[in-house]
């Protein structure tokens, strides 16, 4: 990637209403789809992965991609990957997972690419008192395992 594409990739916009979802990140969510087959290796392969707003859009998107014989597999805040400490702790868990074997297809492996690549511009700075706290709640909690 070029350094004039990687400083120019500064939105994620829902994919229902085309909102920018970097205004309110906590309004935003990134969601990933499987399939009944697993990859060639048997393990899971994600078919489809996008961003959209939580509510009315998320549930446009799951009737869609159910009618693409797709399996709901999760769904994450946007606002997590745009906090520094749980932005490390997201891609370490997605390498862990590729180094498993699992796999992505292309579109949906873009999706993530671009997730981190825009979260990293947004991440790139010290921490406000509000991510602080949050990441201890996740870490005290066991949401974030590794932090």
């Amino acid at each position: 990637m070029k350094v004039k594409e990687f400083i120019s990739k500064t939105e994620l916009l829902c994919e229902h209403c085309g909102k920018d979802l970097l205004t309110d990140p906590a309004s935003g969510i990134f969601v990933t789809w499987t399939t009944k087959h697993k990859s060639y290796n048997l393990k899971e392969f994600y078919q489809k992965a996008y961003y959209c707003c939580k509510g009315a859009c998320n549930e446009a998107m799951k009737i869609k991609s159910r009618n693409q014989g797709l399996i709901y597999n999760e769904q994450e805040d946007l606002s997590v990957y745009m906090n520094p400490l749980t932005y490390i702790n997201k891609s370490m868990l997605w390498m862990d997972l590729l180094n498993k074997g699992v796999t992505l297809k292309p579109a949906a492996f873009d999706k993530l690419n671009n997730l981190f690549t825009v979260a990293f511009i947004e991440v790139s700075r010290r921490m406000t008192n509000k991510e602080v706290t949050e990441a201890k709640y996740r870490v005290a909690n066991g949401i974030d395992s590794i932090l």
